[in-house]
C-alpha cells in the first residue's frame, strides 16, 4: 500500500494521498482542493474493505488529513482513495464570523463546529438541549411513572 495515490471525490480528480509504514501503521498524508461547501470524509477502499480515514479539515489554501492506522485494519491489494460527503446535518445556531468584529461565543468553541454557509465563513453552535450531560459522566435515565 506504500505509495502515492490520486483522490477522487466523484470521478473527478481532487488531490493526492502519500501512504508510508512506520512501524506496524500506515501514516496517510492527504491534501486536496475542495470548495468547503460540504464536509467530506477520506475512504479507502483496499482488498474489497472500505475504511474511513477522516473527515478532512481546511489547511492552507485546500484541505487536508493526517492520520495513522494499523497495518492489520487493511488488506492486500492496490488501494483507492475517494472523498464521501457527510450527509448528517448537525443542528444548531449559525454564527457567521465577521473579521475585525469581536466575536460574542468563544466559551462555545469547543462545542461547536466551522461551517461555510451562505457563503460565508461562521461556526454552528450545537444545540444546547442535545447536551445531556455536557460532564461526559453516564446516570440514570429519568423514567417518567
Amino acid at each position: 500500500m506504500v505509495g502515492e495515490y490520486t483522490v477522487f471525490f466523484g470521478n473527478q480528480q481532487v488531490g493526492k494521498v502519500r501512504v508510508q509504514r512506520k512501524g506496524l501503521y500506515y501514516s496517510f498524508h492527504c491534501r486536496c482542493q475542495l470548495t468547503g461547501d460540504v464536509v467530506c470524509r477520506l475512504y479507502v477502499s483496499c482488498g474489497g474493505r472500505q475504511e474511513n480515514l477522516g473527515v478532512v479539515i481546511p489547511e492552507g489554501d485546500g484541505f487536508g488529513l493526517d492520520t495513522r492506522l494499523p497495518v492489520k485494519r487493511f488488506q492486500e491489494g492496490e488501494p483507492s482513495f475517494s472523498l464521501i460527503p457527510k450527509h448528517e446535518e448537525p443542528s444548531g445556531r449559525f454564527v457567521p464570523i465577521v473579521p475585525e468584529e469581536p466575536f460574542a461565543y468563544i466559551e462555545r468553541l469547543k462545542t461547536s463546529f466551522l461551517v461555510k454557509k451562505y457563503g460565508q465563513m461562521g461556526i454552528l453552535l450545537e444545540d444546547q438541549s442535545v447536551i445531556s450531560n455536557p460532564t461526559g459522566q453516564w446516570s440514570e435515565p429519568v423514567i417518567s411513572e
